[in-house]
């Protein structure tokens, strides 16, 4: 997708929400009037939120995301020591 569109006030009016999700995905869009450029509507902050940031890198194949798959099982590891809430306690004994 290009980073620079024109688009005329009519149809953008039209289909803003759209054109909304481009400029959210980083697109800048010149808003023309009866052909004349007389704006410009471009993300806040340069490149957009990160989630458009995330949506350009998963559409350039550089990040895939996880489909609702289901993780691998936990395991659960013993301890051989003192138990995190036993540590935590005695840290803060030392500050009281």
């Amino acid at each position: 997708m290009a980073r620079r569109a024109t688009v005329g006030a009519r149809e953008l009016k039209t289909r803003l929400g759209g054109y909304l999700q481009q400029v959210r995905q980083g697109r800048t869009l010149v808003i023309t009037d009866r052909g004349e450029p007389v704006a410009e509507l471009k993300p806040l902050h340069g490149a957009g939120t990160e989630d458009a940031k995330l949506e350009r890198l998963k559409a350039l194949g550089v990040v895939t995301r996880l489909e609702n798959r289901p993780l691998a099982p936990f395991r659960a590891v013993r301890s051989h020591g003192p138990s995190v809430a036993d540590a935590i306690v005695e840290d803060r004994d030392d500050r009281v």
